[in-house]
């Protein structure tokens, strides 16, 4: 998910990502932890939120695929009344496409 081309665009241009190491404690991650009340040890989490640290969109903590990120996204950037990009909307859109389940047509000329 985070190694797909657009996903890592859109972080680097539309958001300000923070990674928090989640194994240590006693050190300034810690403390971002308990702020946010995320255990150590727990499985990676994505909050979206506004410089307030209001959620622009539900903590992404289980689905780590290309859909729940780039979903995540368009909904944080619509919620904060942002910009969602043309490309960011279409991935979006292509993988809500794909969990629901796509058909393939075929055509050709005679």
């Amino acid at each position: 998910m985070l190694s797909h081309p657009l996903l890592v665009e859109a972080a680097e241009t539309l958001f300000v990502p923070c990674a928090i190491r989640n194994n240590s404690d006693g050190d300034a991650d810690a403390k971002v932890r308990e702020h946010f009340r995320e255990p150590a040890w727990n499985n990676p989490v994505v909050h979206f939120l506004a410089a307030d640290e209001t959620a622009l969109a539900p903590k992404l903590t289980a689905d780590w695929s290309v859909h729940g990120l780039a979903t995540g996204m368009v909904m944080a950037l619509t919620t904060g009344k942002q910009a969602v990009p043309d490309w960011l909307a279409l991935l979006a859109d292509e993988e809500v496409a794909r969990r629901r389940g796509l058909e393939r047509a075929v055509f050709s000329q005679a």
